[in-house]
């Protein structure tokens, strides 16, 4: 484009430059061709089809010139964006290596199903946006915290660059499946937290009353030969046994 721009102008000034010099040197001589011109312009206009070659013409005239005004007014994108170095040197990274990095990253992570990366090089700096989509049970806060952490890390330690602005993501949430979202209210929630703590831990003299009622009776026996006669004295599971004192019964 700026060759063909150097070219136009080039041309317009020579154009610009005879005319202004033919009217300056010879203004008698360029009022008459100029008015020879007129005359012929208005016959042609009275003829069908020489005035149907002025409108083809005039036409197509504008036609270029409404391209080539687009063109010159529309701004080229760039494609490399100049990488931050220390020392004298001059690197550029291609706009669509930015992308292919941010997309591959950014589609590891979880609940990412899809993700559209847009890069604008500014020269010196880029802009970075990210269009995603996330599954119904992601965590659209973490997520969106995962995904601007990343892209700094990728664009700015990484790749060297420098990001213009912040990172701008732009979500769309896949919702859940009709009658498939799990409804939970605060209520059933301090329930299920309450459930999940550990059982407490009874006193030292519960404990020992418990494990008094439930254990089973044992039988004590004395040895032979001592003051007391051999005897089964067994403890009841209420705690309470059958004393020495007690007689024993007859067996008639």
């Amino acid at each position: 484009m700026n060759t063909f721009n150097r070219i136009v102008m080039v041309l317009g000034t020579l154009i610009c430059l005879a005319a202004v010099s033919l009217v300056v040197l010879l203004p008698l001589d360029a009022v008459k061709v100029a008015r020879v011109s007129l005359d012929e312009f208005e016959r042609m206009l009275y003829d069908g089809g020489s005035y149907t070659m002025f409108l083809a013409a005039a036409g197509g005239t504008l036609f270029l010139l409404l391209v080539a005004l687009v063109l010159e007014l529309r701004r080229p994108r760039r494609r490399f964006v100049r990488i931050k170095t220390q020392g004298r040197g001059n690197a550029q990274l291609d706009v669509e290596s930015i992308t292919q990095s941010l997309e591959y990253r950014v589609d590891e992570l979880a609940g990412v199903r899809q993700v559209r990366t847009r890069i604008k090089s500014r020269g010196k700096s880029v802009d970075v946006a990210l269009d995603l989509d996330t599954s119904p049970s992601v965590n659209i806060p973490v997520l969106t915290e995962q995904v601007v952490n990343l892209a700094q890390d990728i664009v700015e330690e990484q790749l060297g660059l420098a990001i213009h602005g912040q990172v701008r993501v732009n979500i769309k949430h896949e919702p859940y499946p009709r009658g498939t979202m799990p409804v939970s209210t605060p209520q059933e929630r301090d329930a299920s937290a309450r459930a999940a703590l550990v059982e407490p831990v009874l006193p030292r003299a519960e404990r020992v009353g418990s494990n008094a009622r439930t254990s089973e009776s044992k039988p004590v026996v004395v040895p032979v030969g001592g003051d007391a006669p051999a005897k089964d004295v067994s403890t009841s599971q209420d705690g309470q046994g059958d004393g020495d004192g007690d007689e024993p019964k007859s067996r008639w």
